[in-house]
């Protein structure tokens, strides 16, 4: 809970801090590579984490961090911040929620699509194409693999899932025909 309301209202402060919408994606690739070092690098964690460790410590590796992915300066404000007032583990849910601020002044949606093999590029095309026109939005797709699906594909957008899988329609039937067998 507490993790939410942190990320929401960092994100929504940085978000509303970048006028130029040409730059939210380069912000959001920065947050996730600042993401993806905390979590494929546990000793940072602990380092931030460790009371032990001088604030002027901890903004000299947010500023090599920094140097190192190129970060802008909205991102690095922000890191210095976090840093200083103890909130940069939470940096994770911040991503989260700039993403979905981002999203939303640029109009555009991200759609997850599972299928049993990677689907062709006319494929994710044509799927593109058909949700931008009934969404009304650009459509950001990523593909994933799933085996256990047996066969069609599952799209996830936000919350909403439309299982349009054979592993779900075999699971319909199982449930009609015991449902039958009850009455």
């Amino acid at each position: 809970m507490l993790e939410n309301v942190i990320g929401k209202r960092y994100a929504d402060a940085l978000s509303k801090s970048i006028e130029d919408t040409e730059k939210l994606d380069g912000v959001l690739w920065s947050l996730q590579g600042f993401c993806s070092a905390f979590e494929t690098q546990p000793d940072l964690v602990r380092f931030f984490a460790h009371p032990g460790i001088s604030q002027a410590s901890k903004t000299q590796m947010v500023q090599k961090l920094c140097d190192h992915l190129k970060a802008g300066d909205a991102v690095r404000s922000m890191i210095l911040v976090l840093t200083e007032r103890k909130k940069v583990l939470f940096l994770r849910s911040i991503a989260n929620y700039f993403e979905q601020a981002a999203d939303k002044r640029l109009n555009q949606v991200r759609v997850t699509v599972s299928a049993t093999a990677e689907l062709a590029k006319e494929q994710v095309s044509r799927l593109r194409d058909a949700l931008g026109r009934i969404l009304d939005k650009k459509i950001i797709i990523e593909t994933r693999v799933d085996k256990s699906l047996i066969g069609g594909i599952t799209l996830q957008v936000g919350d909403t899932v439309a299982d349009a899988s054979l592993r779900n329609r075999l699971s319909i039937l199982k449930q009609a025909i015991e449902k039958e067998e009850v009455v």
